[in-house]
C-alpha cells in the first residue's frame, strides 16, 4: 500500500475520533466542563497536528506542504467537521 493512502486513512480515522470528543464537548457530556464550543474545536486542531507528527515520524517528512495538505489536513477536516456535525444533529439534545 502506498504511503499516501497510510497517512490520509490515519488522518480519517482520527478526525473520526476527534468528531466524537469534539460532540461531546459541545453537548457538554464532559462532566466539569459544561457546554464549550471552542474548546470541541481547540481539540480538534491538537489531534490534527499530533497526527501529523506522528505520521512524520511513520513515513518521514512529506514534500512540502501541498503534500500534507491534501494527504492529511484536507481529508482530517472534512470527516472531522461533517462526524461531528451529524453527532450533534441526530443526537437529540438542543440547547
Amino acid at each position: 500500500m502506498d504511503d499516501t493512502v497510510k497517512i490520509t486513512s490515519i488522518h480519517i480515522v482520527t478526525a473520526l475520533m476527534a468528531g466524537y470528543l469534539s460532540s461531546l464537548f459541545t453537548l457538554g457530556q464532559i462532566p466539569g466542563l459544561g457546554v464549550n464550543d471552542v474548546l470541541a474545536g481547540v481539540l480538534g486542531l491538537i489531534v490534527l497536528y499530533i497526527t501529523g507528527q506522528i505520521c512524520d515520524k511513520l513515513f518521514g517528512k512529506q514534500e512540502g506542504f501541498s503534500k500534507w495538505l491534501w494527504n492529511g489536513i484536507v481529508p482530517f477536516a472534512f470527516i472531522w467537521f461533517v462526524f461531528w456535525t451529524i453527532i450533534i444533529n441526530y443526537s437529540g439534545t438542543i440547547y
